[in-house]
């Protein structure tokens, strides 16, 4: 696994993480992780035959979602509960790539197909786990954003980075809004983490890990940052961007 499945939080959530993205990079190392670490995980992503095949390496349960449509988010949601009865967290992975394309020739489609996934994905994750929240008194909240979203990186639509940008705004909003019902909302601003090969052609790669010797991070310490966001060591945490860039974005 490339991880020490020996490794538990202390943790204060006694119902069940739904995670979105589960069936590969981010979220499926974060449903893999939060699973060692003892939580009860529900697994959620569009590409079904790859989630259900992680669902049963770990032998929980899962559903498929298009998280670009609510009816199927709040499915989702309705299948973790009845699957578990509580659902104390939900980790928003599940989202596109944005590549490139100059801002003169954004068009409604790459627009609308990013800030759709990126963005509005999330937000219908949420807003159907949110009534269960609040009726139970409380709850975390975890969305991947991303650097894009908080600082300026070549190669990246326009569309991407409104979107993650977009997450972030969501995410400080929402955690002043639902604090009162004990809900804390965090999200995650990963770096170059090569979950999907190389990041960039070699030349931008080698340039890259000499600018920046922590190098490409892989998807573990996103998944680590999420586990702590969920244990009793995050249990005053609400509002943030957590900063897991590996050196890219300092002192911001």
């Amino acid at each position: 696994m490339g991880f020490n499945e020996e490794l538990s939080s202390k943790r204060d959530l006694a119902g069940a993480v739904i995670v979105t993205g589960a069936a590969q990079g981010i979220g499926e190392r974060t449903a893999r992780t939060l699973h060692a670490r003892g939580y009860q995980v529900f697994l959620a992503d569009i590409q079904t035959d790859k989630v259900a095949q992680v669902a049963a390496e770990l032998g929980v349960g899962w559903s498929r979602v298009d998280i670009c449509d609510p009816a199927e988010t709040q499915k989702m949601v309705d299948n973790a509960i009845e699957a578990h009865g509580v659902v104390s967290a939900l980790v928003n992975v599940a989202g596109i790539d944005g590549p490139y394309m100059p801002s003169t020739e954004v068009d409604p489609a790459h627009w609308r197909k990013i800030v759709d996934a990126d963005l509005s994905g999330p937000w219908w994750c949420i807003q159907s786990i949110l009534p269960h929240m609040v009726a139970q008194g409380g709850g975390r909240i975890v969305s991947i954003a991303s650097i894009a979203g908080v600082f300026p990186c070549e190669g990246i639509s326009v569309a991407y980075a409104a979107s993650k940008a977009g997450v972030i705004g969501m995410t400080m909003s929402l955690a002043q809004d639902l604090e009162k019902h004990g809900i804390l909302v965090n999200s995650i601003a990963p770096g170059v983490i090569g979950t999907t090969g190389e990041p960039m052609p070699p030349g931008e790669l080698d340039q890259y890990r000499t600018d920046f010797p922590l190098r490409e991070g892989g998807p573990q310490p996103v998944a680590d940052a999420v586990d702590y966001l969920l244990s009793e060591s995050g249990s005053w945490i609400s509002g943030t961007v957590m900063n897991v860039t590996g050196g890219f974005w300092r002192g911001r």
